[in-house]
């Protein structure tokens, strides 16, 4: 009676049908030590990128660079906001400082001689302040110039000789008067229409008048002491009212530049 024959065992090694032998057995484990050390080196893998990515995901780098970014916008907005400010500052307090030392430096003056009529020379304020009033009582100027002692000036010429006849004016109102040189301190960007301006009141109390060209002198000056603005805007009064009482006003207004 025939045998039945015998089957062959057949395995699949890495996916290929191979029957089973003693060579297949060797090969299988090989296959399958293979495998685990390949599944080993995988999941070591694995392990390593998934601590890697932990790594990364706890890494400080990333708030560091940050914290970079943040300080460099702030630094860069806070210089633009200093930039801007401080030209505007600094201008400011430049012209500030500028204007306080244009206040402080001293005007240049200069001194002129010219010659007054004294009414009188008093120790005593209040008998002064009365000697005044008095000569203003009888529609003429009159100044109190210094302290001690007290003077009072009644007019002011550019000569003697001039502020002699303006003293002969206040004869007829038994007034004495006493003629004498003073120097008086003046703006020296001021100190030629000063003079115009007493030698024009003068020339005209003497009843003397003043040219064309004398008149076109005084209207180019630019006054900028008070005194001499009003005394000038009086002569041009009387120069078209022919009005008296404003060339003594001008007069007045001109001794006033000696207090």
């Amino acid at each position: 009676m025939d045998k039945p024959a015998k089957k062959a065992i057949i395995i699949k090694v890495n996916g290929k049908e191979q029957p089973y032998t003693t060579e297949t057995s060797t090969l299988l484990e090989w296959s399958s030590d293979d495998s685990d050390e390949r599944y080993e080196k995988q999941n070591d893998s694995l392990q390593f990128e998934t601590d890697s990515k932990r790594y990364k995901k706890r890494s400080p780098w990333r708030s560091f660079l940050l914290a970079i970014a943040l300080a460099v916008v702030l630094g860069t907005s806070f210089g633009l906001f200093v930039l801007t400010i401080i030209p505007t500052t600094d201008t400011s307090s430049t012209a500030t400082l500028q204007q306080e030392q244009k206040e402080e430096e001293p005007v240049a003056q200069r001194t002129e001689t010219v010659f007054v009529v004294q009414g009188g020379v008093f120790q005593d304020t209040e008998a002064a302040k009365a000697y005044a009033q008095k000569i203003k009582g009888q529609h003429r100027p009159s100044v109190m110039v210094g302290k001690q002692p007290i003077y009072v000036f009644l007019g002011m010429a550019l000569t003697k000789e001039e502020a002699k006849k303006i003293a002969g004016l206040y004869e007829p109102l038994g007034i004495d008067t006493y003629v004498k040189a003073w120097n008086v301190s003046v703006d020296e960007k001021e100190n030629e229409p000063f003079m115009t301006i007493v030698s024009a009141i003068s020339l005209l109390l003497d009843g003397q008048k003043l040219s064309n060209e004398q008149w076109n002198q005084l209207q180019s000056y630019s006054f900028h002491d008070e005194q001499m603005k009003k005394a000038y805007e009086a002569l041009f009064a009387f120069r078209q009212t022919n009005d008296q009482a404003q060339l003594w006003a001008a007069q007045q207004h001109i001794l006033n530049v000696l207090q």
